[in-house]
């Protein structure tokens, strides 16, 4: 697969987007959204993105046309969930509409997967993190933006083809080097 053939990490961004369809939602670093607050809106900020710890020594992947891969990069997506609204009411109503969609849509496989993860990938995890404030902050603090009320959650496991590829054979025939004398 060539690096142009797909964009793994944007395919997730938009099945997220698409989970929230009804539902106006923003990309944008949230320190960009000064000034929104005249209607509902939600703002879905990817601001991290890990290597994900268990799957790092996964084995070649071999086939039987005698060709191995190297095993693909497995990583964990990180979500700001923000909303924006003229009202805190309006703000809670939008956020609970969004964290129920997620939540009930917490395993994603098959049609709900968009662009080329149908292929790569069999399901993903959307889960909940469990953040204290000091650590929501300290994301608010880099965007060098006052605190919001925001929750975030994991993506995972987003898997991106490696293209090394490699012939093997297998054996064919055993030689004895062996001999007694």
């Amino acid at each position: 697969m060539a690096l142009g053939d797909s964009n793994i990490i944007g395919d997730v961004t938009d099945t997220l987007v698409k989970l929230l369809a009804d539902l106006d939602v923003s990309l944008v670093s949230p320190a960009e959204l000064k000034g929104t607050e005249n209607y509902k809106k939600i703002n879905l900020y990817l601001y991290q993105v890990l290597e994900n710890a268990y799957s790092k020594n996964q084995p070649w992947l071999t086939d039987n046309s005698g060709k191995k891969q190297y095993p693909p990069l497995s990583l964990n997506l990180y979500y700001l969930l923000t909303p924006y609204a003229s009202d805190a009411q309006s703000a809670h109503e939008v956020l609970s509409h969004a964290m129920r969609i997620f939540y009930e849509n917490s395993i994603l496989k098959g049609n709900a997967l968009d662009g080329s993860l149908r292929s790569i990938i069999e399901q993903l995890s959307l889960v909940l993190c469990p953040m204290k404030l000091e650590e929501l902050t300290r994301i608010w603090n880099a965007l060098q933006s006052p605190y919001r009320l925001s929750v975030c959650y994991e993506v995972r496991i987003v898997l991106i083809e490696s293209e090394i590829v490699e012939d093997y054979r297998r054996v064919e025939k055993k030689i004895n080097i062996y001999s007694t004398k």
